[in-house]
């Protein structure tokens, strides 16, 4: 009997140091106002793996991708609204469909991305 592997969606923890800028989302361009405009992860942001794992060195980067926008996108919300701002860590769930390598994996892969990442702003902005 073979045995199954099982790899769980990582939890993965950011964090920044509290002296590190946190970047306003660029401006938004004329000719494309409804782009999805995000706040950059700043370059000092630590990720660090909790619990799970990730199928491939190309999941690895989503998940990374996805944990260090997320954490930015709250940073950034929370020091524009709270009163006293805290650069907590940020414990991030990922778990995201493996790839199936067709032609259009890429734009849905930047669709459900941005899918994702729009509706943790629209979230944030209603509450």
């Amino acid at each position: 009997m073979t045995p199954t592997i099982v790899i769980h969606p990582p939890k993965i923890q950011a964090s920044i140091p509290d002296t590190v800028p946190l970047l306003p989302p660029p401006p938004s361009h004329p000719s494309d106002p409804n782009r999805l405009l995000l706040p950059p992860p700043p370059a000092a942001i630590q990720l660090t793996y909790l619990l799970g794992g990730s199928s491939s060195e190309h999941m690895q980067t989503l998940h990374s991708l996805y944990a260090a926008q997320i954490a930015t996108i709250l940073w950034t919300h929370e020091s524009q609204t709270a009163l006293e701002p805290s650069r907590r860590s940020i414990v991030v769930g990922v778990a995201l469909r493996g790839r199936d390598g067709d032609a259009d994996a890429d734009k849905r892969e930047r669709a459900v991305f941005e899918g994702v990442m729009s509706m943790l702003q629209e979230l944030l902005l209603n509450t």
